[in-house]
Order: C-alpha cells, then structure tokens, then sequence
C-alpha cells in the first residue's frame, strides 16, 4: 500500500522500533467491511469477539460507542491529520481532561493543546498549543505526555517519553509541572525514570505510560524494550515515594539473567495467551475494589496491528490476564485500518473510559469506549 507515512507513524517508531514501511505495521492495515453506525443518542453494544478459550477468565467488557468519533482530525488546529489521544485524567471536579498531540496535513512538528469534557464523550478542544517549550528531547516529535495527575492544591503533574539526543535513539521518562493545565509547564527532570544497563530488558525504552497515587506512594508502569529493529517490548513497574521525581523499578530477587539481573517486568509478553505473545505496549491502569485493573495493548505473532486487552493485580507488580481473547480489535470500531494509541480515565461509576486513536486513510480520528468489570 503506498500513501504518505504520517507523523504519527513516528510514534510507532520510536516506542515499538517498529518500522512503518508499506505492507508492514500499524499503519498500513487493510481497511474492514463497512460496519453500520448506532443510532443517534445510543451507545454501541458491546463489541463481539470470538469465544475464549477459557470464558472463566473473561472480567472485563468493552463497549464502543458506535456513533463516530468524539475527536476528529479537523477538531484541531489548522490542517491538522491526525489527533493521537496523548493523556487523560478525571479532575478534581469530576470532569476529564485530555491532552491531545496533533500531527499536521504537512509533516510540520507537532501540535499539543488541551481538551475539556464533562462526561468523557463531548469534548471542547482549546487549539492554543502548550508544551511548547518544555526542553527535552531532542529530535522529532518531541515530548509526548502520558500520564496526567492533578494534585491536592489544583496543581498538575505530567508524566511523558522523549528521545535523548545524546543516546538516540533512546528513550526515556520526564516529569513536568504547572499551576493551569494550559502552563506555563516546567520541566522538574528529563531522565526521572531512565533506561537499564546495556544488556538489560528496557536498556533502550523506559516510557512511563500511567501513574497512579495510592497512599504516600506513586506507582508508574512503563513500556520496556531492549535495542533491536523488531516489535518488542514488555511492561515495567515502578514505584515513586518523593512525589515522582526518583523512582524504584520493580526486581525479582529470584531472577538474575543478565537482562533481569537489576529489574523484572511486571507484565511479560504471552500473559493473555497467543494475542499478547510478540509485544505488550501502552500500560493504563487504575484502582480497583481489590487492587489494580490495567488495560494495554498486545501483539500476537500472527497479528500485524495491535488489539486492547486487560489484566488484573493485586499488588501492581504481579498481573493475571482478564481478557483472554482481546476487548477490541482495529475490525470492530467502523472503518479502521488500526488501533495506533489509546488512554484511559475513570468514569466515577466503577467504569473507566478510553479514548482510542483509530487510523484511517491520511488520518485518524478519537472514538469512545468503557470497559466494565464483570467478574
């Protein structure tokens, strides 16, 4: 398939060091069959996937909200292309905010700005750009927020990845901080969680994708990959007790290979079966009645796009797969050629809401979804 390779595809670059040449990646699926749109004023059904092969498994279900996107790709600034849903956060006031990373028509730099919604679905979209100075990362796209947290003052916390210019490519966390969520943004450290010894299972990527607070601690899961040019990669976890700005990564004592000699992951590729055995990227996770939920996405061997699963734990460190087959494919939201990037909220009801990026043909758009526990 030859068209133009969008900026977005940088993104899957530099997180999966997964080329995105024709015929080979995310970017390049092949359209699905026409699926008809729900009615007005109505939320899809849950979508259908084949049967488990173990339905006792199952606790989650997601719904897709079938009507069309709720961000499209000519919500934002001029002429922009795609709309990558970078990261989400219910406020304090129980609406949800969303900072949003648009890629132009003309391959020019990116574009940050923020969203506002007060019910996850119905966003309002600021088009002044923030993060404009940040001062990290040094080759294109620039810093990419992740995880966003506001604080018992109404202050911000952000979380994102950047390429370090001096070990490119190389990747690494930052954190950020600001009184308004549309800045001025300060840039409090650009290596907060850094990458393994060489040798090790995340010497090369070590990218914070979700952060949640639980007691006097901060907990962090982050994709983790070793170098290489094939689709790779596990879930780290870490923990924060000053506030985010050293962090602790996970280790297994009993494990002491070379790659795992200093960390483990806490979620490893195979966990929910044969979809998830390549590659498990884009952690978010949030408290559950007894511990943690975590939706992610997962590549299959067999698979050249990525599909939502969702796993459990009790303790953050150690996960049990909750879908064995996966919550959602590129085939069931209408139109897609692939999942590129998702984020996650709370709903306030027990839910948590996703904002998921779906490519199509020059562009992508932000469609809706909840994923409910029912076990």
């Amino acid at each position: 398939m030859n068209r133009p390779r969008p900026r977005a595809s940088f993104l899957v670059a530099a997180l999966l060091v997964f080329g995105c040449e024709a015929g080979h990646g995310l970017t390049t699926a092949p359209t699905p069959g026409g699926t008809a749109l729900g009615p007005p004023g109505s939320l899809g059904e849950p979508t259908t996937a084949p049967a488990a092969s173990n339905p006792s498994l199952d606790r989650f279900r997601l719904a897709l909200d079938t009507r069309g996107p709720v961000i499209g790709h000519d919500d934002g600034p001029r002429n922009t292309a795609y709309a990558l849903p970078a990261a989400a956060a219910r406020a304090r006031d129980g609406t949800f905010v969303l900072l949003v990373v648009w890629f132009p028509v003309d391959n020019g730099p990116p574009v940050r700005t923020v969203a506002r919604s007060d019910d996850g679905r119905a966003w309002t979209i600021d088009t002044t750009p923030i993060l404009t100075d940040l001062g990290v990362g040094g080759t294109e796209p620039g810093p990419i927020p992740t995880a966003l947290l506001q604080l018992d003052d109404g202050s911000w916390q952000l979380y994102g990845w950047a390429d370090d210019p001096a070990r490119s490519p190389h990747f690494t966390s930052w954190r950020a901080s600001a009184k308004r969520l549309g800045g001025s943004w300060t840039l409090d450290g650009a290596h907060v969680l850094d990458t393994g010894q060489p040798g090790s299972w995340d010497s090369q990527t070590a990218g914070i994708r979700s952060v949640v607070r639980t007691g006097d601690e901060l907990g962090a899961w982050y994709e983790g990959s070793p170098p290489g040019s094939s689709l790779r990669g596990n879930i780290g976890y870490a923990i924060s007790t000053d506030d985010g700005q050293t962090w602790q990564k996970y280790d297994d004592p009993a494990t002491t290979s070379a790659d795992l000699v200093d960390s483990d992951p806490a979620l490893r590729t195979g966990v929910c079966g044969g979809g998830t055995s390549f590659a498990l990227f884009q952690p978010h996770v949030e408290h559950a009645p007894n511990g943690f939920e975590m939706v992610f996405g997962g590549f299959g061997r067999s698979r050249s796009q990525m599909d939502l699963f969702a796993a459990t734990s009790l303790d953050g460190a150690h996960w049990t797969c909750g879908s064995p087959d996966a919550l959602l494919r590129a085939s069931g939201i209408p139109g897609s050629e692939g999942i590129h990037t998702f984020s996650a909220f709370l709903l306030g009801d027990g839910r948590m809401g996703l904002l998921i990026e779906s490519l199509g043909e020059g562009h992508s758009d932000i469609w809706f979804a909840t994923v409910d526990p029912i076990g």
